[in-house]
């Protein structure tokens, strides 16, 4: 008899699978295959001791076959199955199909359903974004529901001394004959949402919702020194809008070699680094920035709006919930391909109007 000691949740997080599976049979052998979305992303065999096989660490198998892909969540499935020596199926059984979410948090065992009916897939509270920037909103929504979608805005209108608050209406989002879930992913502009009040005036916050989700931003006028882009705690995309004060250094190893007197360079080494220290930062901001620099898919955003990988090669943080604390966060980067940065500037117009030689 073939059994797998094992029922997943209908919704989990990566952290919520176990580090043991036990296996029990009377055979001497067991085929593996661990299956997510239909796609095989791991096999093995396992060789039974006192009857009990143990499957380890399935967790870093799914979460590979997320990263690898992109995705936020998967269904997955444990086969199993013995075979004679002929090759022919003897015995087989399987774990029933389950959604598993990508996270690097412990969020809480058995919670993801309540968590995705409360929450956007980030841990900040709140945004703070500049005026000009944008900021990506990901969420999951469970089949059967029906979503009413709008964005609340205050708003200072040209020539009143006192805020409004103005309701934008998106469109609803409904599950009612989905039989899986759904990934929405939102892209947030203050410059598209003030355009489409169609008001002369200026955005000062505005909140998201989405059903019982609601995250609000809270729009500022300071251009960030440093955007990077990064795939979060969920595996999603966020902007990170940083002002920082930035240092490049730049190292040098070169060997020389003399010949007749004359000395030559080989093995010519050169390598850019860069150190960042950000400007002061709240508790949360300070924890939530430090958990999104340890993602793996980590891009910084060029003044001209391209986006080029990174490598974050070490992170310093101290976060004191002291009500005086002074929190703030120190990291390294460098490019992933070898790149010498531009230090030609495009020089700014001083000028209103054009010049006219009137006296020619």
């Amino acid at each position: 008899m073939l059994k797998i000691s094992y029922t997943p949740s209908e919704y989990c997080f990566t952290p919520d699978l176990p580090t043991e599976i036990a296996i029990s049979t009377d055979a001497t052998a067991i085929d593996i295959t661990v299956e997510c979305d239909g796609n095989t992303a791991f096999t093995t065999t396992l060789y039974p001791y006192n009857n009990t096989a143990t499957l380890y660490d399935i967790r870093s198998v799914i979460e590979s076959y997320l990263l690898s892909r992109n995705l936020i969540f998967t269904l997955f499935v444990i086969f199993a199955e013995v075979t004679d020596a002929d090759g022919k199926i003897t015995d087989n059984t399987n774990t029933p199909e389950r959604t598993v979410i990508f996270s690097r948090l412990n969020i809480g065992h058995n919670i993801a359903s309540s968590f995705l009916q409360s929450s956007f897939l980030t841990t900040l509270s709140s945004f703070t974004i500049p005026r000009s920037a944008i900021q990506h909103l990901t969420y999951l929504v469970l089949p059967g529901c029906t979503l009413q979608c709008y964005t609340e805005c205050l708003v200072l209108v040209d020539g009143e001394s006192t805020p409004r608050t103005v309701r934008l209406t998106d469109q609803n989002i409904v599950t009612t004959n989905v039989s899986h879930l759904s990934a929405y992913h939102d892209i947030i502009s203050p410059v598209g949402i003030l355009s489409r009040l169609y008001i002369k005036g200026t955005l000062l916050q505005f909140t998201v919702h989405r059903g019982f989700l609601a995250k609000t931003f809270y729009v500022i006028d300071r251009t960030p020194n440093l955007t990077l882009q990064i795939r979060n705690e969920f595996n999603c995309f966020e902007h990170m809008h940083l002002s920082c004060v930035t240092k490049r250094k730049l190292s040098l190893d070169r060997s020389t070699a003399t010949s007749l007197g004359t000395s030559t360079f080989y093995d010519d080494h050169s390598a850019y680094e860069y150190e960042v220290e950000s400007s002061m930062l709240t508790e949360e901001e300070c924890s939530h920035y430090s958990q999104l620099l340890l993602s793996q898919y980590t891009n910084i955003i060029e003044p001209n709006g391209g986006s080029i990988p990174i490598l974050i090669t070490d992170i310093s943080s101290e976060i004191s919930d002291a009500d005086n604390a002074t929190n703030s966060l120190k990291f390294k980067y460098k490019y992933a391909a070898h790149r010498i940065p531009c230090s030609v500037k495009s020089q700014a117009n001083i000028f209103d109007d054009p010049f006219h030689r009137t006296f020619d």
